[in-house]
């Protein structure tokens, strides 16, 4: 029956058919409330150990086999190893700060010293029947968002994406303190709904980095005024998404619409020109050497993100949209998460992952706080 699964999981992953491409299920299967640290990292463990028991099915793929796995005829077999063997250190090491809070009968409590010892834990858990349903769902998610991540470090550095770094200038998430998220949203601004998404924030008390597109804010900044820009922006943070979404490597202007947009956001009040660095997310997540060798002569760097929402996608609605994050912010303890401030979806989820960081005594990241020219000691951990 696992076999027959598992099959029928390849077979729509490798077609592209319908929604189930994309990692998502219904949180409700886990049969505990997630309303404190404790409980936090209850969940987190389990989320753990199931992408654990996932990545070792497929540990061993060959390059036939990760070709079949991921639809990708011409695979990066090393940026492959690469990216398993940096999955491998961190979902350790997240492991590891999930047992924090744990008192050695309650379950997935056992020491592990090592990868190898966690693998085995894997291997021999057997869910409490009460977690069946859940843990049958978790299986489902966890091969869908491994065939996600195997397929980007398949592509990649031939189509460069977030799964993997160029340059140790370059934020991705990973290297945050556990526990703290960063909010981000890409996009905007479209007034009207990006103006409804930050007075949410706002009334949660919380503020997001806001990556614009430099078409788009010229286009409010004709429509609305400046004054109505910088009052939409007020207690956020900026950076630039470029001026147009499209593959910047590939566009051989990129650089003078880069400073155009820069010099729109600077001019506009919405990133203060004494400070130091501007975070630039390339459209799609896609850069090369050369354009973070430019963003250095102009002290800006490169924002990735680790726990994307898929917002976008209209395959999922914004329960799906929640669920997935729930998911991933229990397996990734920490980092950047990516939102479209265009799309009405991130308002939708916000509320509810608040409630779950306050109520597991997590924290997310004041935009303010971070420079994209000097990492700030108290929310960047060398642990990975």
């Amino acid at each position: 029956m696992r076999i027959l699964l598992l099959f029928f999981v390849f077979t729509l992953l490798v077609l592209g058919a319908g929604p189930q491409k994309i990692a998502t299920f219904d949180r409700a299967l886990w049969s505990h409330p997630v309303d404190s640290r404790k409980a936090f990292d209850l969940a987190s463990r389990h989320e753990i150990i199931s992408y654990v028991r996932q990545i070792n099915l497929h540990d061993t793929m060959d390059e036939a086999s990760i070709k079949n796995f991921t639809a990708v005829k011409s695979v990066a077999v090393d940026s492959v190893h690469k990216w398993l063997t940096f999955t491998k250190k961190n979902l350790y090491s997240n492991f590891i700060h999930a047992q924090a809070s744990c008192h050695t009968a309650e379950p997935l409590c056992a020491s592990v010293a090592n990868w190898a010892e966690l693998e085995k834990l894997a291997e021999d858990y057997t869910p409490d029947p009460s977690l069946a349903s859940w843990f049958e769902a978790s299986q489902t998610f966890f091969s869908y968002y491994l065939y996600e991540q195997m397929r980007l470090a398949a592509l990649f550095p031939n189509i460069t994406s977030e799964i993997d770094t160029l340059d140790t200038s370059e934020s991705q998430g990973f290297e945050y303190l556990d526990g703290t998220f960063l909010l981000t949203f890409d996009d905007g601004p479209k007034y009207l709904q990006t103006a409804k998404l930050i007075d949410l924030l706002r009334t949660l008390h919380l503020n997001g980095l806001f990556f614009v597109l430099g078409e788009n804010l010229e286009h409010e900044l004709k429509k609305q005024g400046k004054g109505k820009i910088q009052t939409l922006y007020t207690g956020m943070c900026v950076g630039s998404h470029g001026y147009i979404h499209k593959v910047h490597p590939k566009l051989q202007d990129w650089q003078p619409l880069y400073a155009k947009t820069k010099q729109l956001i600077t001019e506009s009040g919405l990133w203060d020109t004494d400070q130091n660095g501007l975070w630039f997310r390339p459209p799609y997540g896609q850069r090369d050497q050369a354009l973070i060798d430019h963003l250095a002569t102009l002290n800006d760097k490169v924002m990735l993100w680790n726990i994307d929402s898929q917002d976008w996608n209209r395959k999922l609605s914004a329960k799906h949209v929640e669920d997935r994050l729930v998911t991933l912010m229990l397996l990734h303890r920490k980092g950047i998460l990516l939102f479209h401030d265009v799309h009405t979806k991130a308002a939708q989820s916000i509320e509810a992952l608040n409630a779950l960081l306050q109520k597991s005594q997590m924290q997310w990241i004041d935009c303010k706080t971070i420079s994209a020219s000097n990492k700030n000691n108290e929310l960047y951990s060398n642990n990975n």
